[in-house]
């Protein structure tokens, strides 16, 4: 005499429901990787640029442009070495 295990139908949707939520979760964390763009230098000079207007801190034109400079430089080698590590996974 062989017993088979019967499952419930409620223990059968909480497998279900918790297969779906893996499976989304799963193919939304692949969508951010994928589709975060990378900005352009000229992007993030701007993007810099406005910040360091915006802050009102007294510096001159060129001591904000060697600061954005210095900020974006590193973003991008962040952001190289981000990719770099994710493509190997």
């Amino acid at each position: 005499m062989t017993i088979k295990p019967r499952w419930s139908e409620g223990s059968l949707w909480s497998a279900l429901l918790l297969a779906g939520i893996v499976a989304v979760t799963v193919d939304v964390r692949a969508d951010e990787a994928a589709s975060k763009p990378v900005a352009t230098r000229h992007q993030m000079m701007k993007e810099c640029m406005a910040k360091q207007k915006a802050s009102d801190a007294g510096l001159s034109k060129e001591q904000m442009k060697k600061n954005c400079r210095d900020v974006t430089e590193t973003e991008r080698e962040n952001a190289k070495a981000d990719k770099k590590s994710a493509d190997q996974r």
